[in-house]
This record gives C-alpha cells, sequence and structure tokens, in this order.
C-alpha cells in the first residue's frame, strides 16, 4: 500500500514496541496525518511484552540481517539522549553445558560471529565450570562441589561479549510513549479493549475498529501490533501464537547489589536461564522455556458474527490476575539453576513473579506484512522474545512495509505465511507450551494455593 495515496487517518491497535514506534515514525514522515493508538491500558502497558525493568541489547544473531539492525539500532540507543540514562554497557555472557547438539551449535555459531565482528579485547572466553563462575563471582571464587550439586553441571562453556547491554525497559517505553504525546497529530484512546476490526463485507477492505464499549473508530488505515493479544483479532492461522515464560526478581542487600553490579547479564542456552545484574536493588532471572499456553474458544475473529469458533491462546497476566504467582515447575527450574550459578540466593524467596506473554512465530522472525485478505489492515507482531532492541528502527521498518518499500530481504523474512524453525536467532527449550490451567498456581499473602 502506497501511505500516500490514502487518506490522512491510521489506527493503530497496541502501544508496545511496535506500535509506539510506528506511531512517530508515521508522525515525523507525514506530519499532517492523524494517528489513533489504542490500547488496554496507558502506557507503559503493565502486562505488554515490551514493559519490564531491564532488557537485554545484543547484536549477537546467528542472522546476519538481525545483527546489522540489531547494530544500528544499539547505535541509535547510545546516542540518544533520553534513553541513554537506562542504558548499560555491561557486556552478555552465553553459556552452555558443552554437549553437542543444537543448542551448543547455536553457541558456537555466535561465538564464531562475535569474533568477526568485534575485537578481541571485547570478547572473554571461557572453557570450565570454574572460569563462567568466576566471570561472576571472581577470581578467588569456586563453584558449588560436586557432591553438594548433586547433579552434572549445565554452565561448562561460555563467552562474554563486552559490546552488549541491558536497558531499563519500562522507562524506555515511556520515553516513546511521552514523545508521542508531544506529537499534535497522535492520540491515545486507552483503556478500553479493541473487540473487533470493522470490516466491509463488499470489498474486505478494514474501515476501523470497534472497541468493548461498542464506540466505533474509523480509519483508512488500520495496523494491528497487539503483541500476545494479536489473535484475538485477527486469524493467525497457526503462524503465530501467544505463549508466557516465567521470570521472577530477587531481592538484594547492599553489599549483594555492590558485589555483583558490574556483572554481565549471563545466559545459558542449554538450560534457557537468564540472569540480570543488580538494578534497583534486585536481581530478575527468566528462563526461555517452552512455556505456558492459555486456550480458550472465541468467535472468529476475522468474521465475529458468522457462528464459528476458534480455539486460541490469549494471556492471563498480573492485571487480569493479579494473585496468580509462576507455576511450580517453573520456580523449580529457576532455583535449579540459581543453585549452579548463584548458590547464595537460590534459595531466597522471590519479591514477585510473572508470566511473560510473547506473540511465538515458529522462525522467530517478525509478521510484518499486509494482511492477505484484508485490504488496508497491516500487520505488526510476532516479537518473538526478541523485538525490544529494535525500538529505534523498527517504526520506520513497519512504515517502510506499509508503503511498499521494504527491502526485499526484509519483505521474505517478515511475509505472512513463513514456515520454518528458529535458526538461534531466539531460541527456546523444546518442548510444548503447557496449559495454565493445569498448573497455574496463586498467592494470597504468604499463602500459595494450588490448581485453580
Amino acid at each position: 500500500m502506497d501511505l500516500t495515496k490514502v487518506p490522512s487517518d491510521v489506527i493503530i491497535i497496541g502501544a508496545g514496541i511496535f506500535g509506539l514506534s510506528t506511531a512517530l515514525a508515521i508522525s515525523k514522515r507525514h506530519p499532517h496525518y492523524q494517528i489513533t493508538v489504542i490500547d488496554r491500558l496507558t502506557p507503559p502497558v503493565i502486562d505488554g511484552t515490551s514493559v519490564d525493568t531491564t532488557r537485554c541489547i545484543r547484536a549477537d544473531y546467528p542472522d546476519p540481517i538481525y545483527a546489522r539492525l540489531a547494530s544500528e539500532a544499539q547505535k541509535k540507543i547510545e546516542a540518544d539522549p533520553d534513553l541513554a540514562p537506562y542504558y548499560f554497557k555491561q557486556g552478555m555472557t552465553f553459556a552452555c553445558d558443552g554437549k553437542p547438539g543444537k543448542m551448543f551449535d547455536f553457541w558456537q555459531r555466535g561465538l564464531d560471529n562475535v569474533r568477526k565482528q568485534h575485537a578481541a579485547d571485547s570478547i572473554i572466553e571461557m572453557n570450565s565450570a570454574e572460569e563462567v563462575f568466576r566471570r561472576i563471582h571472581g577470581v578467588a571464587s569456586n563453584p558449588v562441589p560436586d557432591d553438594q550439586l548433586e547433579r552434572e553441571r549445565k554452565w561448562i562453556r561460555g563467552y562474554t561479549n563486552l559490546e552488549d547491554a541491558f536497558i531499563d525497559a519500562e522507562a524506555s517505553v515511556r520515553v516513546y510513549y511521552e514523545r508521542c504525546l508531544a506529537r499534535k497529530n497522535i492520540v491515545f484512546v486507552c483503556g478500553t479493549p479493541v473487540r473487533n476490526i470493522i470490516k466491509d463485507p463488499q470489498s474486505q477492505t478494514a474501515t476501523g475498529v470497534m472497541l468493548e464499549d461498542r464506540r466505533q473508530l474509523k480509519a483508512s488505515l488500520v495496523l494491528l501490533a497487539a503483541g500476545a493479544w494479536s489473535n484475538t483479532l485477527v486469524n493467525i492461522e497457526e503462524l503465530a501464537y501467544s505463549s508466557a515464560i516465567e521470570v521472577a526478581w530477587i531481592p538484594l542487600t547492599p553489599d549483594e547489589c555492590e558485589r555483583w553490579k558490574n556483572m554481565s547479564i549471563t545466559t545459558n542456552l542449554s538450560t534457557g536461564f537468564n540472569l540480570f545484574p543488580p538494578y534497583n536493588s534486585e536481581m530478575k532471572c527468566l528462563r526461555r522455556s517452552p512455556g505456558y499456553c492459555n486456550t480458550v474458544t472465541i468467535p472468529d475473529p476475522e468474521n465475529p458474527e458468522g457462528g464459528h469458533n476458534i480455539k486460541v491462546s490469549v494471556p492471563r497476566t498480573v492485571v487480569t490476575n493479579p494473585t496468580d504467582v509462576i507455576p511450580q515447575d517453573a520456580e523449580n527450574a529457576l532455583r535449579d539453576n540459581l543453585r549452579e550459578l548463584m548458590p547464595s540466593i537460590a534459595g531466597r524467596k522471590f519479591d514477585r513473579t510473572k508470566l511473560c506473554w510473547i506473540s511465538q512465530t515458529p522462525t522467530a522472525d517478525f509478521i510484518i506484512s499486509p494482511h492477505p485478505h484484508t485490504k488496508n489492515l497491516h500487520i505488526a507482531t510476532g516479537g518473538s522474545a526478541h523485538a525490544w532492541k529494535f525500538l529505534p528502527i523498527i517504526g520506520d521498518l513497519v512504515l517502510d512495509s506499509i508503503e511498499g518499500k521494504l527491502d526485499a530481504e526484509l519483505v521474505r523474512k517478515w511475509a505472512w505465511g513463513r514456515h520454518g524453525s528458529d535458526g538461534g536467532n531466539a531460541p527456546r527449550m523444546s518442548g510444548n507450551a503447557q496449559e495454565l490451567r493445569d498448573v497455574v498456581r496463586s498467592q494470597t499473602g504468604d499463602v500459595i494455593l494450588g490448581k485453580i
């Protein structure tokens, strides 16, 4: 679609990374257009994928396209005076169990790529469990003895890329929200979810949206950028699914914050575990597990009045279910990794936990594409847990896609209908997502209840 040939009103569903970045891109490129951004909540949307205490900023991709784009975006973050105060360049350590297989191959390809991309003094290699452990705790420290660990070690090999960083994701999203608010041609409609996208049945053209309170908002272009909620508004036909991974925060003492303040983000491709440096007196950990789903039956969003239902996974979050805590198996896996990597805090009570809901594609490539059947409807979803770092550039790329100007290699990579498997760009542990209803736990005060 050539945006310059359509009337100047655009609706964007979703105020996350894709939505806010694209709103700014349209506003700057077409300052006479009117852009309306709609979300269930006011940004930063507390249960959105894009909002978190810390996120990785890295260009360690096996795929040279993502590596190039991530490097470009990182330079823009570093040069942005509003984002720079929330950006911490302390490196990222990639570890594995050293066993032959898919995850070790991803790890080795990552090491090979960073060797080519960066100077030797930016890369620190670790060839034993002792070296991985000492990378965090210092040269005088020793790992937990084998007889105390009671299992084989999983943190055996590693390398640190000192060019990587972490960022305060929530604060950065707030920066972009405030930039949007400052633009005269961007308005926000927050607090009421979108019920469905309105289409003209004869021409199969999107003409606007209906909100849950039955208000109708009209536009000549609709951009769906609703992340893990996208599959409730279009039938994504198994191209993307909504699932969640476990996240927990551990409170730290002032001495612990000082001891570990300079550590790198530390991740293990074999176990899926991620550990972030101390930030705001706490340490965040997560696991890129097969995850959890919340399957429900809803009317087909492509034809909500047609009487046909489909099954989709929809987020169950800290907003809708504030007493939920992560399932027991998720907590066990996090603590198992902590016992090897951070034994002194492995048994400490979590300050809070959540499930982070993601729009996940099989290839870990985004979906940035016109809808194949509905005119004037564009899709920007499928962030697959690695889209955040592209915040400064993704909006212009989405707008290029809308205008038919996107590079051919990206058109192919982000097309509707791509199938395949992830080549290591956002690797997750093998397995199927568990139904959350089977393992959900709820907490009231200090009491944790079982399945509900």
